[in-house]
């Protein structure tokens, strides 16, 4: 499958126009878009196959950003996301700024503070909401190889971000996911 490639500095471009791209963030391919968009959202719920009580998990690149999309953050989550050294994803209550389908159907909202400079340079000249999935294989991996992808899926697709990454040695890895709540709760979503 032939995607058509867009640079780097017309990414923003095409994400507010409503494209999916995609993209390497840090090991594995990911389709992001704009999640202020519904249309663009609904298009990437379709492409996985998501039901309204699953969002998506929103890339930020600062505690501004993050204050941004999340009504009030849970103290524990700043703490998590100071140490945390590998990426993580903190599932939060009352997302906000977004396209309501960019949430999941409570109104929690998935956050990934990017690591990487060329993601967070990415978050950064966008100026927006991006939202991102990861890409899977034919076993339900993230993968790092766009040929193990369904071509069913790259066809639904606008444009292969050619973001300079430097790629992360080894085998990609599913983000660990942990849901957070105004009381302290916490619940482990995926290890």
């Amino acid at each position: 499958m032939n995607i058509p490639s867009v640079s780097f500095a017309d990414a923003p471009i095409k994400l507010h126009e409503g494209s999916l791209l995609i993209a390497l963030l840090d090991s594995s391919f990911a389709i992001i878009g704009d999640a202020r968009n519904e249309n663009t959202m609904e298009s990437l719920r379709q492409i996985k196959s998501r039901g309204a009580d699953k969002g998506f998990t929103i890339l930020v690149d600062s505690d501004a950003r993050l204050n941004r999309y999340v009504k009030e953050v849970p103290p524990l989550a700043w703490d998590i996301l100071d140490t945390s050294e590998d990426p993580i994803i903190l599932v939060l209550p009352e997302g906000q700024n977004l396209a309501a389908n960019a949430m999941a159907s409570d109104q929690s909202v998935a956050i990934r503070m990017v690591k990487s400079a060329e993601a967070r340079k990415l978050v950064q000249i966008t100026n927006g909401p991006v939202a991102c999935t990861a890409l899977l294989d034919s076993h339900g991996n993230p993968t790092s190889n766009i040929d193990s992808v369904s071509p069913a899926v790259l066809e639904k697709v606008d444009y292969l971000l050619t973001l300079p990454t430097v790629k992360i040695p080894g085998s990609p890895k599913k983000i660990p996911i942990i849901a957070l709540g105004m009381a302290g709760e916490i619940r482990i979503i995926r290890q």
